[in-house]
């Protein structure tokens, strides 16, 4: 089915959409915004966009311009949909890159057939691209087969092409030889050149060549004709639909191109059938005409004497041995076949056998199996003069070799040169490990660590860092110099580092008190080692920052002062009430006496207005109130005070007294 991206912050307009183009047929994605739209749009390309131009994050305007400046993305058939309907928004719109334009509101019958519509165009658009690839392709592989004679690094090429443009698991070559089938190429496995097929187990291949026509198993497991065969093809590798095609010479078949999926084919039509076809028609050709250059070559050989060969391929060898016996690389030579003609002393060594038994033996046979088939790639690219970049190989000895390949001038014949790499990986794969250790080491680190170049570039910016300062590594490594980090900059630190004051030059050690910027410009206290880790004759210094975050040890300090503050606080407390009990203790005595003997002798008198009866009455009360004062003292259990004269604070009885249930108003 074909797919719709609907790209509309309305979430209304969006389901609307969504469910008229299900309705037909369609698979639908949405997204709000233009950034949702792209994602959506890399995680696989839709057939077409209804996009809305006023979305936040992403406009539609910025996503037309990102999705026609990107290859992939130039075919896309957008739809702009807005309520934005004058005709400057459609001209720049369209000139933006948008393919069609509809005005909010729209009717959904206009959607649905412009939809169609741009999806027609779309399909089309895509047709004509696979035609322009296939023709590419066919371009490619008939230009490699008219260019080239050697029958079996043409059968290869084309297996490993078919399978590509087919999209196919596997591609093999089956040729008659006489009453002998034989499988000769194979997309998968370059080594395989002769490999013999028992006919009855692959009733496919024998009805091409019976026919001499094309045949498409949609599903290999169901189809009627491989039944006999049904338990021997479980038993092999799982095949879920297979194409073959006759290799026709003057109406006779003379092999099959057999192309094998192991996932169904949903769509195999004409346009496959014909390109294998033409493919196995090319292949007929390039085939013929190997052949026939191979016997002319033969007839050509047969008139030289066997003893002159000889003689030519001594000679031969006699000049490369001494321009290449010294050389610092291993070096072999090998005949059009891959047989080893000669080694030097360097090969010698590194495959660990004399050279005695090595001259005559197929070079793929000094490498481990797994590695036989790029050693055999080496032989294909040199013989059709490809040079490639260096190839590694695992050789049975256990060194591991990086490897290259070129035909000798004016020779059958090709030189292989093999550099020993084991050591050098070996160390490469140390280093890594190394670095990948510091790299988690630093990471894990609960203090930032900035590393920066001789420039003052921030190069190393850890976790710890990201938290501290309130960025993303990806904002800060390679792009801010670490004066970006401090209020006034680095430069009053890098004297220091120069200076013997802080552990000698080059170190700051035990560390300095500094204030860094964190997030949003906030000082944050922190402690601050650092070193130098290289410098140059200008003075630049690379070095490495250590941060400690101060915060949470400053607050415990302050916390802790507090706490130390209120201990003081209660312990002249508990004195004051200790105080206070004590001396209301001492007064109660005399105090009670006092009033004791006042109410006495206040019972002697009778008449009120006696001046004696006045002053016990005066005594009586104001031992009354002196003993309301004393049980306040005896009560006091905070210390408050209040104004008095002349400005000097006295104890306030009245706040000191009150109970923790008799709170008291200021």
């Amino acid at each position: 089915m074909s797919r719709v991206l609907v790209a509309d912050d309305d979430a209304l307009i969006r389901e609307l959409l969504s469910n008229v183009l299900r309705e037909q047929g369609l698979t639908v994605i949405t997204a709000s915004d233009g950034e949702e739209a792209l994602e959506a749009i890399d995680a696989q390309l839709p057939d077409l966009l209804l996009l809305d131009l006023n979305m936040p994050r992403m406009d539609g305007f910025t996503l037309l311009d990102v999705l026609r400046t990107e290859p992939g993305t130039w075919g896309l058939q957008v739809i702009v949909l807005t309520a934005r309907s004058s005709q400057d928004v459609l001209a720049q719109a369209l000139e933006a890159g948008a393919d069609d334009f509809i005005g909010k509101p729209f009717h959904l019958g206009e959607v649905v057939a412009r939809v169609r519509a741009h999806l027609r165009i779309a399909a089309q658009a895509r047709q004509l691209d696979r035609q322009r690839r296939d023709g590419h392709v066919l371009l490619d592989i008939s230009h490699r087969l008219g260019s080239r004679l050697d029958i079996q690094s043409i059968l290869h090429d084309v297996t490993e092409m078919v399978a590509e443009v087919l999209e196919a698991d596997r591609c093999s070559i089956v040729m008659l030889d006489g009453d002998a089938v034989r499988v000769v190429a194979t997309s998968d496995d370059a080594t395989l050149t002769d490999r013999p097929i028992d006919l009855a187990n692959y009733p496919e291949v024998a009805r091409v060549i019976e026919t001499g026509e094309p045949l498409v198993l949609q599903d290999v497991q169901r189809d009627p004709l491989l039944r006999p065969v049904k338990a021997w093809l479980e038993e092999g590798a799982e095949v879920r639909s297979s194409a073959l095609f006759p290799i026709l010479e003057r109406d006779r078949c003379m092999g099959v191109l057999f192309v094998r999926s192991a996932e169904p084919w949903t769509e195999f039509g004409e346009r496959e059938k014909q390109l294998g076809q033409i493919v196995a028609n090319a292949t007929a050709v390039a085939m013929s005409n190997a052949r026939l250059f191979a016997e002319l070559r033969a007839e050509s050989a047969r008139g030289w004497d066997a003893k002159s060969r000889v003689e030519q391929q001594l000679h031969a060898v006699e000049r490369f041995e001494l321009f290449f016996e010294n050389s610092a690389d291993s070096i072999f030579i090998t005949g059009e076949e891959g047989t080893v003609r000669f080694m030097n002393r360097q090969a010698e060594a590194l495959v660990d056998v004399p050279r005695e038994q090595v001259v005559g033996q197929p070079f793929s046979a000094l490498v481990k199996e797994s590695a036989r088939s790029r050693a055999h790639g080496l032989l294909l690219r040199a013989r059709g003069r490809e040079y490639g970049d260096r190839v590694d190989l695992s050789m049975a000895s256990g060194r591991l070799v990086a490897a290259t390949s070129a035909p000798v001038p004016g020779e059958q014949a090709f030189i292989i040169t093999v550099r020993d790499v084991t050591e050098e990986r070996s160390t490469a794969r140390a280093l890594q490990e190394t670095r990948d250790f510091l790299q988690r080491l630093v990471d894990a680190s609960p203090n930032a660590i900035v590393a920066t170049d001789r420039d003052g570039r921030i190069r190393v910016f850890n976790k710890s860092a990201n938290l501290l300062f309130g960025r993303a590594s990806v904002d800060v490594v390679g792009l801010l110099r670490v004066d970006a980090l401090f209020p006034d900059g680095a430069d009053e630190i890098r004297e220091q580092l120069r200076g013997a004051e802080h552990g000698g030059p080059g170190r700051l050690e035990p560390g300095i008190a500094r204030h860094v910027l964190g997030l949003d410009g906030a000082l944050v206290p922190v402690h601050l080692s650092a070193a130098v880790v290289g410098g140059d004759e200008a003075g630049a210094l690379a070095a490495v920052f250590v941060f400690e975050d101060q915060r949470a040890r400053l607050e415990m300090e302050d916390q802790l002062q507090r706490t130390r503050e209120r201990l003081k606080e209660s312990e002249r407390m508990a004195l004051l009430a200790e105080l206070a009990g004590a001396t209301a203790h001492e007064l109660n005595q005399p105090l009670t006496s006092v009033m004791g003997y006042a109410q006495l002798i206040k019972r002697r008198f009778t008449d009120p207005e006696d001046p004696l009866f006045r002053a016990v009455d005066t005594i009586h009360r104001q031992s009354q109130r002196m003993a309301d004062i004393v049980r306040q003292v005896g009560r006091i259990t905070r210390y408050e005070t209040k104004q008095y004269v002349g400005g000097t604070r006295i104890i306030d009885l009245d706040r000191a007294a009150k109970t923790a249930d008799e709170p008291y108003e200021d």
